[in-house]
């Protein structure tokens, strides 16, 4: 319930409404449409979609800052900038005096500058929320977060699919862009609204510097960390390229792709009202193995599809993307969750951003890896039995395996069973240890 909050902290979630109506088109299929539209190969969508997790290497160095001027100082200044950036991408489409070459290039350029701000800012939201919501609201928290997400994801893919029937003008590429920022400068308002964490002992402990050896000698962060790099990989290039495929090879139209991308929110907002309780009851590895598990049937079926086995159905689709979704959902909270209670109250901002920048690196890397290997098999095809062998059957089946290997490694995980006063004196004192361990 809000009134659980601390007073204003359910501010964060209408800020992620805005927030998402606005990344949603910034960092979804909206921009890998138009960006494909301008004639990008399978390498730059790859770039595209690697920059906003790439970006996030620049928390390793804004974290040490985040005590002099506080989570949300430093946040909201950060996603105003990129808000501004925002409004200047809109005008591109609008760019008549450029080709389509060069209009691709000023969006790249902009988009990198858009993702480094908030690469930097999200430094601060993590910790931020960790020090504003007690543990035990946290399973709950993170599932209405998500839910609020979702809504704002689903309303501009609907907008978006709505206004780009048919052919598409520059103008309603412009006009989407618009929505975007519009969105973005409302969530700085709810933004500006939530509760600073205050000073004290908990935030000196968070920024307290921790030698990165000792952090990744750290055994329950490390299995945490490999996991996610591996999951990462999977996931992070699923989304770029499902979207050209439908765009490429079966010749749906800009509005299809996004009707049918909408789905993927619709399952995520059936299942993240019953995803909080249920975390917080079991724990989070058992919904990690579900999720795993449904991608890898999701995985399969668009190998087969690609292979020619399958036909490439709207209705079949749209079902894949549901499930897509509800495991989606069910992966961050239950992962949201994990994280939080692996992170050690000692250099908690320091282990944020360390694990924040690696596991980004594995799913900014992943699109871009991926791409090139697409555009390296290029138009190679092969037939052997029922298998229709070419690049996206390739891409699928490759995929498939990093998935398996993902789901067979969730067992390893360590997921604290409390963190009371007894837990959190005993991994602090550890990492004391280790500190001194290393600083000699």
């Amino acid at each position: 319930m809000k009134s659980d909050y601390p007073p204003g902290s359910f501010n964060a979630h209408w800020f992620q409404v805005f927030n998402a109506i606005s990344f949603q088109i910034m960092m979804g299929a909206p921009i890998i449409l138009y960006t494909k539209s301008l004639g990008a190969s399978s390498t730059v969508l790859g770039i595209v979609a690697a920059m906003t997790p790439l970006m996030t290497v620049f928390q390793l160095p804004a974290a040490k800052y985040l005590p002099r001027y506080g989570y949300r100082r430093f946040v909201v200044v950060g996603w105003s900038l990129r808000t501004v950036v925002i409004f200047m991408v809109c005008t591109v489409p609008m760019m008549a005096f450029l080709d389509d070459v060069a209009k691709m290039v000023v969006l790249l350029v902009l988009l990198l500058v858009f993702n480094l701000l908030r690469g930097i800012s999200t430094t601060g939201w993590m910790p931020w929320m960790t020090g504003l919501i007690e543990e035990r609201q946290r399973g709950r928290f993170l599932s209405i977060d998500q839910i609020f997400i979702h809504v704002g994801c689903l309303l501009s893919l609907v907008f978006a699919a709505v206004l780009m029937t048919g052919h598409v003008d520059q103008w309603e590429y412009a006009l989407v862009l618009l929505v975007a920022a519009v969105a973005g400068a409302a969530s700085v308002y709810f933004l500006r609204k939530v509760p600073d964490v205050p000073p004290g002992e908990t935030i000196r402990r968070s920024s307290q510097s921790v030698p990165w050896r000792a952090i990744i000698g750290y055994v329950p962060f490390r299995k945490l960390l490999t996991f996610n790099v591996i999951y990462m990989t999977m996931v992070g290039s699923l989304g770029v390229f499902t979207v050209e495929y439908l765009r490429e090879n079966s010749h749906f139209e800009v509005s299809t792709v996004l009707y049918l991308s909408a789905f993927a929110f619709v399952g995520a907002l059936g299942v993240l009202p019953f995803v909080g309780w249920l975390i917080d009851s079991i724990g989070s590895k058992p919904l990690i193995r579900v999720a795993t598990g449904i991608f890898s049937l999701i995985i399969l079926l668009w190998f087969l599809i690609a292979s020619g086995i399958l036909s490439c159905r709207p209705g079949l689709i749209a079902t894949m993307n549901l499930l897509a979704g509800a495991a989606s959902a069910t992966f961050n909270v239950a992962n949201g969750r994990i994280v939080m209670a692996t992170m050690p109250e000692m250099g908690r901002n320091h282990f944020f951003a360390l694990f924040t920048v690696i596991a980004s690196l594995g799913l900014g890397a992943s699109p871009v890896l991926w791409g090139v290997g697409l555009d390296t098999i290029g138009s190679f095809e092969v037939v052997t039995g029922v298998f229709h062998w070419k690049r996206h059957s390739f891409y699928f089946l490759a995929l498939l395996v990093v998935n398996v290997i993902a789901f067979a490694y969730v067992g390893r995980l360590h997921e604290p069973s409390g963190s009371g006063p007894m837990a959190a004196s005993l991994i602090y004192g550890r990492l004391r240890r280790m500190s001194r361990l290393w600083l000699r």
